[in-house]
């Protein structure tokens, strides 16, 4: 504590700030939290303000379930290392399944906090356990792997909550798992109105997802384990290393959560389906009594000289990524996550809060890690104030330049240029014929064409019309377009504009990405902000696929499409490059044409896909296919239905598409020529 005082002193000469010395003190090592053998088991916690720390040992998780006995086995001083802040201390003995708690003594004050690096924790996660990890491994976890693609452009991600996904009874899931990690576990889930139809993971993997992004799993804080059918998304961060109990069943033993955890992750990949994992690192659920506060008072956070906390997350406490040891304690729960969960991406929220070395040092850990370059990794890069240095940049949109191109942002301009803006409920979009030719141009480019936009490449651009956050679209659209705003009914001039929405998403070059149940037209009933509203807002309601069917198959056929062809994937900014706009078309309608790349001219003249997009209510659509050879066009998508099969040919280079719809084709030369490889394949 010596070696602190002094610099600290020292620094306060020099009006140096007190994070900038404390991180002089900073400890490298990859063994903080609890390390625990069958003989064994090793603390080791970072606190270099810090006069005394004690562990404190618990026979439960919490002093509820003991309250008339004392539940308290030990409390021990640890061992101080001065000249890096670290406290550790080994205790004999097996103590699996013991909970534990620091008391950290800062200027004579003794707090007791849980231990930031804690992989399990009791009931409401405050008090941490020490856990075997190779005893929460489920039959077969030995066995499961990765699911990667092969360049972030070929991922197709739908967003879902956990409680969301099976809460509804039309889920098919077994009542004891909806709502539950184990819900991802079962299999031909059904729903049966109308025609049987899947539901749950049967269903993501017969439309052709590629990924789920899922929604906070960590320990938050917002949800009583232990009480009812509480709700809330979960962006309030309690224990990060620690998956939620309320999604368990049995909150109240900590190696619960974290095995069924891997069983859902476990059954996703067994679907081909890869797994991205929503990460909340700028701010804490708590500020003052936050773990992280009580360890090393004043350090995670960015607090002004004035002794104000930053408030760029609208959360009151954001947290310093630029300092060393918070740094390293994303790297590491990112690294922590990725290989003892088999996490396939993350999604880091407000990433704009974050600073750019610190990202670009997330996507190097990851490289690093077999098959590393293949996590995917992006976030929400909006431009927001934070008190930092200058010099310290962020990793927002003016900034992705210097960020890994595999790095990717939440593109907001295609999101707002379909259907309006997110934030005012009556404006309208392309989709709403409230126009905005611009914004789709930028848009179908991923935002690194020819013209303008924030991304170096389409990897850094994830391309979405809807998200848990704001309205659905369908909401949106009955909002901006209906009267009485009767969500739960099926308006037939909507559905065309949801279906023109994910035609341009799909072949927009970038990350596509959609809120799970968007494409079944979902409803949270206008509620924009349903961040702790009831289940039964939330929930995705399956039954949604006897009325809109007919929305689900024609995104399945738009995978289906983008699957199919390589331009549409282009990782690089070559495709982007290549797009030509259509200059003949009324202001209410939008056009291009994707070319495939050839070697040898730049530009295959015979691989070409016109797009066109008619944003009109009132009028139908004579289109002329502008830069053409003459050929003939074979239609894949024409506002009703979509795939990889022919719906028709096209000739004279002129297609009509109805009101609020959108048409994709491609060369019939082109088109024989696929048909023709795909019957010598099934020769062979």
């Amino acid at each position: 504590m010596q070696y602190v005082k002094d610099a600290l002193l020292k620094s306060k000469e020099k009006n140096e700030a007190t994070w900038k010395v404390l991180d002089k003190f900073s400890y490298d090592g990859d063994d903080l939290g609890a390390v625990c053998s069958k003989t064994e088991t090793t603390f080791k916690v970072w606190a270099p303000t810090a006069q005394m720390v004690k562990l404190r040992l618990y026979s439960v998780g919490s002093r509820e379930e003991l309250p008339n006995v004392s539940d308290v086995i030990s409390t021990t001083e640890m061992e101080h290392t001065p000249e890096n802040g670290l406290w550790s201390i080994t205790v004999k003995g097996n103590l699996k399944n013991i909970y534990y708690t620091y008391l950290v003594t800062v200027d004579g004050r003794e707090n007791e906090t849980a231990d930031i690096y804690a992989k399990a924790a009791g009931v409401n996660g405050l008090r941490s356990m020490v856990v075997d990890l190779s005893d929460t491994n489920p039959h077969g976890w030995n066995r499961d792997s990765h699911i990667f693609v092969e360049n972030p452009t070929d991922a197709i991600i739908w967003e879902t909550h956990v409680k969301d996904f099976s809460y509804a009874q039309s889920s098919g899931v077994s009542q004891k798992n909806r709502g539950k990690f184990l819900a991802f576990t079962e299999h031909t889930t059904m729903y049966g109105v109308r025609g049987r139809r899947e539901t749950c993971v049967d269903y993501l993997k017969k439309i052709g997802i590629t990924h789920v992004q899922l929604m906070p799993i960590y320990d938050f804080a917002t949800v009583n384990e232990a009480g009812g059918d509480e709700y809330n998304w979960g962006y309030d961060p309690l224990n990060y290393n620690v998956p939620e109990g309320s999604y368990s069943s049995d909150p109240f033993h900590g190696e619960v959560r974290i095995k069924e955890c891997k069983e859902m992750i476990k059954a996703l990949h067994d679907a081909g389906i890869g797994v991205i994992m929503d990460v909340v690192f700028n701010h804490t659920y708590k500020s003052r009594d936050s773990w992280f506060n009580l360890t090393v008072p004043g350090y995670y956070y960015r607090i002004g000289k004035d002794g104000k906390w930053s408030n760029g997350s609208g959360c009151g406490n954001d947290t310093a990524s630029e300092r060393k040891m918070y740094r390293k304690y994303m790297v590491d729960s990112v690294l922590y996550w990725a290989k003892e969960y088999h996490i396939d991406g993350f999604r880091f929220d407000l990433m704009g809060l974050h600073d750019v070395d610190t990202m670009n040092e997330i996507r190097k850990a990851l490289d690093s890690l077999p098959n590393g370059s293949k996590y995917l990794m992006y976030g929400e890069g909006w431009k927001m104030f934070t008190n930092v240095d200058s010099g310290i940049f962020l990793a927002n949109h003016t900034n992705m330049g210097y960020l890994d191109s595999r790095i990717g942002s939440f593109n907001d301009g295609i999101r707002d240029s379909l259907k309006g803006s997110a934030f005012d409920d009556r404006n309208k979009g392309f989709a709403q014929c409230g126009v905005n030719k611009g914004g789709i141009i930028i848009s179908a480019e991923g935002q690194c064409g020819k013209y303008c936009g924030w991304a170096q490449a389409p990897t850094q651009t994830i391309n979405f019309v809807s998200c848990h956050d704001n309205y659905t679209l369908y909401d949106k659209l009955v909002s901006s377009c209906i009267g009485n705003r009767d969500y739960k009914m099926r308006y037939e001039n909507l559905i065309p504009m949801v279906k023109l929405c994910q035609t341009l998403i799909m072949t927009a070059q970038g990350i596509p990405f959609s809120l799970g149940g968007e494409e079944f037209c979902r409803t949270k009933y206008g509620d924009k902000n349903s961040y702790r509203s009831a289940p039964s807002v939330n929930m995705v309601e399956w039954e949604n696929l006897s009325n809109y069917g007919d929305v689900s198959d024609y995104y399945a056929g738009l995978i289906k499409i983008r699957k199919q062809f390589d331009m549409l994937r282009d990782p690089t900014r070559a495709t982007a490059n290549r797009l030509k706009f259509f200059q003949n078309l009324p202001n209410y309608a939008a056009g291009f044409m994707i070319s495939e790349e050839d070697g040898e001219f730049g530009e295959n003249k015979h691989h070409k896909m016109a797009v066109i997009l008619n944003g009109s209510a009132d009028n139908y659509l004579d289109a002329e296919i502008e830069y053409s050879d003459g050929s003939n066009w074979v239609v894949l998508a024409d506002g009703t239905n979509s795939g990889v099969r022919s719906l028709g040919v096209v000739s004279n280079n002129r297609f009509m598409l109805n009101r609020n719809s959108a048409a994709i084709l491609i060369y019939k030369s082109w088109y024989d020529e696929i048909m023709e490889k795909q019957q010598k394949g099934k020769k062979h």
